[in-house]
Parts: C-alpha cells; sequence; structure tokens
C-alpha cells in the first residue's frame, strides 16, 4: 500500500533518527523509519522501514485506535529491542516479555504473523497480533490492554488510574475463565501473566483500588466480584493469605473477610461460560518447555 510520507506521517525526521543513532546507539527510535498512516476506518497503521538492516524484518500494527497510537510506538520500540536481544523475528514465533514497566506482575504476549501486504516497499511485514491469533484478527487488544494495565498502576492520580482502567477494559473486558483458574498463584510473589493473557485480571484489581482510594467503595467492591468472577480458583487463594496476613479493618479487608466465592461467583457469571476458553501453556520455567516456542525479553 503506498502512502503519502510527510511530517505528519513519520514519527521522526532523518536527522533525529541520524543523531540518536550516533548519540544513542541503544535507542530503538534511531534504528527505523516509524511511519504512522491513518487508514479509511479512522484508526492507524503503524509500521517500520529500516529494520532490516539489523538483520529484523519490518514490523506493523494494524487498526490501532487514535489514542493509543502513542502506547502503539511504546510497544513497538519494546518489542524491536527484545527481538534484536534475542535475534528472533519471523513469521508465526511467539514473543514475550515485560514490555511496559519494570515492575509488572505479569509478562506480555503476542505473536508475528505474515501481513497480507504485498506491495513492495511493505512485503515481508510482520504484522503483531494477539497471542495465538492470525493476521487478519488485527489489532491485538489484549498485549494493548496489559500495556495500560501496566501503565495504570504507576498512576499516583486514583482519577487518571481509573480512566486508563476504563479504557483497558473497552478494548478487553476479558474471559470468565475455569473455576479454577489462579488457584496455583502464589501471592507473595504472584504473576498473573496467564490471567491478564486471558482475563484481564489488573485492570479490574488496578480499578477497584482507584475507586476505593477515591471514596467509592460500592464501585470498587463491584469490580473486585468481577475479578473473582473471571478467576474463581484465584480469589479463593488470595482472600485465604489476605485473611491470614491482615487483621486491619476497612472496607477493602471486610470485603474479602466476608467474602463468599462460589456465591459471587453464581451472581457474576454469564450462564454462557461453559464453553471454550482460550487455552495457555502455563509451563514458564524454561523456554525449551514451552510450544510452541516463545522469545522472552533479555534482562
Amino acid at each position: 500500500m503506498h502512502h503519502p510520507i510527510t511530517s505528519e506521517t513519520r514519527l521522526a525526521g532523518t536527522a533525529t533518527r541520524l543523531y540518536r543513532r550516533f548519540f544513542q546507539p541503544d535507542d530503538p527510535h534511531g534504528w527505523a523509519d516509524y511511519h504512522c498512516v491513518e487508514q479509511p476506518d479512522g484508526c492507524f497503521w503503524i509500521h517500520t522501514h529500516g529494520l532490516r538492516r539489523l538483520g529484523l524484518a519490518e514490523l506493523e500494527f494494524t487498526g490501532v485506535p487514535h489514542d493509543m497510537c502513542g502506547h502503539a510506538h511504546q510497544l513497538m520500540f519494546a518489542i524491536i529491542e527484545s527481538l534484536r536481544a534475542t535475534g528472533a523475528a519471523r513469521a508465526d514465533s511467539d514473543i514475550e516479555g515485560a514490555f511496559s514497566t519494570p515492575g509488572q506482575n505479569f509478562q506480555q504476549m503476542a505473536t508475528l504473523r505474515a501481513s497480507p501486504r504485498e506491495d513492495a516497499r511493505h512485503r515481508g511485514t510482520l504484522r503483531t497480533v494477539d497471542w495465538d491469533r492470525p493476521a487478519e484478527d488485527g489489532f491485538p487488544a489484549r498485549l494493548f490492554a496489559a500495556h495500560i494495565a501496566a501503565w495504570a498502576e504507576l498512576a499516583g492520580d486514583p482519577a487518571q488510574r481509573e480512566a486508563m482502567c476504563r479504557r483497558a477494559l473497552a478494548i478487553f473486558p476479558g474471559h470468565f475463565l475455569e473455576m479454577t483458574a489462579g488457584a496455583d498463584v502464589d501471592p507473595r510473589k504472584p504473576d498473573i501473566t496467564d490471567l491478564q493473557q486471558r482475563a484481564n485480571l489488573s485492570v479490574y484489581l488496578s480499578l477497584a483500588d482507584a475507586l476505593f482510594a477515591q471514596g467509592r467503595a460500592g464501585e470498587a467492591i463491584g469490580y473486585l466480584e468481577e475479578a473473582i468472577a473471571r478467576c474463581p480458583g484465584w480469589g479463593q487463594t488470595h482472600r485465604a493469605w489476605l485473611v491470614a496476613k491482615y487483621r486491619r479493618k476497612d472496607a477493602y479487608m471486610n470485603f474479602w473477610r466476608d467474602a463468599e466465592i462460589a456465591k459471587i461467583c453464581a451472581h457474576q457469571r454469564p450462564a454462557n461460560t461453559t464453553g471454550p476458553l482460550p487455552k495457555m501453556n502455563t509451563n514458564r520455567e524454561t523456554a525449551g518447555n514451552r510450544k510452541p516456542r516463545r522469545t522472552k525479553r533479555s534482562a
């Protein structure tokens, strides 16, 4: 697809990219030319030119909403850094890493697919989609929701965090998982990658925290119940840990002490949640045990 290359299309001009390559060689902003092209539906196609000189395929996001363009660039830079470190960038390969913030308690996952674009300038581009999804899926909603969830954890203003979480839920509300989902998560050092990928758990918990901080306990409890209904096994394990660890009395702890997981699930879960759900390989200890192989971002 041919498109005009203007100052509005390009993230940075040639002089800026050359400056970064010379003075900031580790900064992916200078490794390629990044184009942000508006599509007829009002969403954006964000892609690269120039990664081949680093031995990588060109990358793209498609179907990016207008307010997600900044997030798309942040994710693309992180993915490029990860791929450059591992040297892995091929069609139908999976990528995994903490792409958003250093302290996030989940890994983000995506799959690279061959883009269907056939024009000479964009042939061979790899499209980033949600994990194990086809290229035709386009916009990777789960990947972007997890990115917003990670940044929401750092938001100091509860109202700002609330707005971010609500946007993430609009992108991906999350699935209701099997009744045992999350029972093996260690509350002391939680890795909720599987639950975030499938149920968007971090967003529900962050939104509840933001609402508690604003004195809106009733709304906050509603979102905690949503989190439990989506991940009942996690809810049972987390409740037991909180009750054993904390003696304080506040709206948050009072909710967890009184929480009856089975009743919450019966009230919150739709009747049609018994069908097949997205499955993931949760053996995350060594890359050799994964099928298909996922490439982790280096430290």
